[in-house]
Order: structure tokens, then C-alpha cells, then sequence
């Protein structure tokens, strides 16, 4: 039976797991936000061709129209644990990001605020207040975020260093969650058989 909840754990989590994945990134504009100038959310940017709308969270880094690049996909706890990031910051950045895709990005303060988390700029910050209901907790884990951080090899590239950006986890398609109920329930069958027979 032990053996059997590891599997069903196993493939719970593999059906869900976006990160280390190599995506490739094609940055369309920006819907014309902006905060001091700089664009802000959303940022139009193609996931494997995929058009999606994306939160930049390095005010020090640009992108221009038409640039491509590959970037691993992550979860927040996997972004907060990489060496240049904190769990801290991957939270807050997680929080504005949900804050910013509600109101459709017309507060263009959230997004510099994520900058100022992520990199003390633009100073003074932006808005302070965005983060009045964040609470730091270990066990969020901000399913409904991912995280496109670049590759080091981007020949793509064409201005200074790659961003990293905040996106929406997508919905499992209906077929991919047929699939693994299905499979699940073929599981409860048999551990049902075994232990009954």
C-alpha cells in the first residue's frame, strides 16, 4: 500500500510540474503601461507560441520588440531557493503579480514595486502599500505562479541582460486531466483488489 501512495504521489506531482522545463520566449510589446516611463504589466510575450501576459521583475534589464530567448520555467519555492533570489522576495514578487493581473495592470506601481523587491530600484518605492497584505509563510508556495528565469546562453539576445518574468500557471487541459484520473482510478482498483483479495 506504501508503495502504491508513493506512485499516486508521484504522478499527482508530475502531471503538474512546469519546472526545468527550456521554454522558448518571444517578447510582442507591451499593452502601453507604464511607470516612469518603463513598461510595465503585462508584457505580451509568446510561450512556446503560446501568447501570454507576463510581469517583468528586473527594472535594470530591457527588452525590445520581436527578441527571442529560451528561460527555465520554476516554481516560486524553486526560484526563492536559487542563489539569486530569497523565498522572501519570490513571495512578494508572487503576491504583486496576482495584485497586478487583477486589476489588469493599470496600478503600474505593483510591477515597480516587484523591481524594488527584487532590486531596490526605482528608489524612493514605488508602492509600499501594494505588499499591506503579504505574510510570509514557508508552505505558500504560490501555485498558480511560475517563473521564466533566462538561460546563460542566449543568442537570441539582442539588449544586455535577459529578464526575468512572473506568469500564470495554465489550466490542465481537459484531455491531460482525463488521462490522469483515469490513471488514478485504475490505481485505486488495483491497491482495492489487493488489499481485498
Amino acid at each position: 500500500m506504501r508503495k502504491l501512495l508513493i506512485v499516486l504521489a508521484i504522478l499527482a506531482f508530475s502531471s503538474m510540474a512546469f519546472a526545468g522545463t527550456i521554454v522558448n520566449m518571444q517578447y510582442n510589446g507591451n499593452s502601453g503601461n507604464n511607470y516612469g516611463g518603463t513598461a510595465t504589466y503585462p508584457y505580451n510575450v509568446s510561450v512556446n507560441g503560446t501568447p501570454e501576459s507576463l510581469m517583468c521583475i528586473g527594472f535594470t534589464e530591457h527588452v525590445t520588440g520581436g527578441e527571442i530567448w529560451q528561460a527555465t520555467e520554476m516554481t516560486i519555492p524553486e526560484f526563492g531557493l536559487a542563489s539569486f533570489s530569497s523565498l522572501l522576495k519570490a513571495q512578494k514578487v508572487a503576491y504583486l503579480f496576482l495584485q497586478a493581473k487583477a486589476d489588469g495592470g493599470s496600478n503600474s506601481a505593483i510591477n515597480a514595486e516587484a523591481w524594488w523587491v527584487m532590486e531596490g530600484q526605482p528608489t524612493p518605492e514605488p508602492d509600499a502599500a501594494a505588499l499591506a497584505g503579504f505574510a510570509f509563510a514557508i508552505g505558500n508556495t504560490y501555485p498558480t505562479v511560475r517563473v521564466y528565469v533566462p538561460t546563460t546562453d542566449q543568442t537570441g539576445w539582442t539588449d544586455g541582460v535577459p529578464q526575468t518574468f512572473l506568469g500564470s500557471t495554465p489550466t490542465p487541459e481537459p484531455s491531460t486531466l482525463i488521462t490522469l484520473g483515469t490513471g488514478l482510478i485504475g490505481l485505486a482498483g488495483l491497491a482495492r483488489k489487493r488489499l481485498f483479495s
